[in-house]
């Protein structure tokens, strides 16, 4: 009896192993997160985000997607953008910058119902999305400080 329990479950275990192990076909999409150019942003202040890239197929066309999680702000909730990268030939590591200037184009303090900022805290999350549908991890920053408008 204790031999026939002993087989099923090593049977079992394998059939556990088999369907947990992911599928590997190769390497990833790399993004690995470099630095930010401050913790805390004035209106009209660059935020600046860099990372290393490494593309699993140099030639596919990629997304960049975005969300952003304001920490304190109880008026926004986590909202998600995405962004085609040009094409590129070249293979092998390379530097990813996205960039935008606070208090412009949509990047906004939070506001609360009478239209009065506060300073707000952002933690962002990035990742890629290549044309054959390769994804890349998620990389989580450090929380930046957004100053009143």
């Amino acid at each position: 009896m204790k031999a026939k329990l002993l087989s099923i479950s090593a049977v079992l275990l394998v059939i556990v192993f088999i369907a947990c192990t992911k599928k590997n076909d190769g390497p990833k999409i790399g993004l690995d997160f470099k630095n930010v150019n401050s913790t805390s942003f004035a209106p009209n202040d660059l935020v600046q985000y860099k990372f290393k890239f490494t593309p699993k197929n140099d030639k596919a066309l990629h997304t960049l997607f975005i969300a952003r999680k304001f920490t304190t702000c109880p008026f926004k909730l986590t909202d998600t953008s995405s962004f085609n990268l040009p094409a590129f030939e070249d293979s092998g590591n390379g530097e990813l910058v996205y960039s935008f200037t606070y208090g412009q184009a949509g990047f906004l303090a939070c506001a609360n119902s009478n239209g009065q900022s506060a300073k707000d805290s952002v933690a962002y999350s990035f990742w890629i999305k290549d044309a054959d549908g390769n994804i890349s991890d998620t990389v989580r920053t450090p929380k930046v400080e957004f100053l009143k408008l």
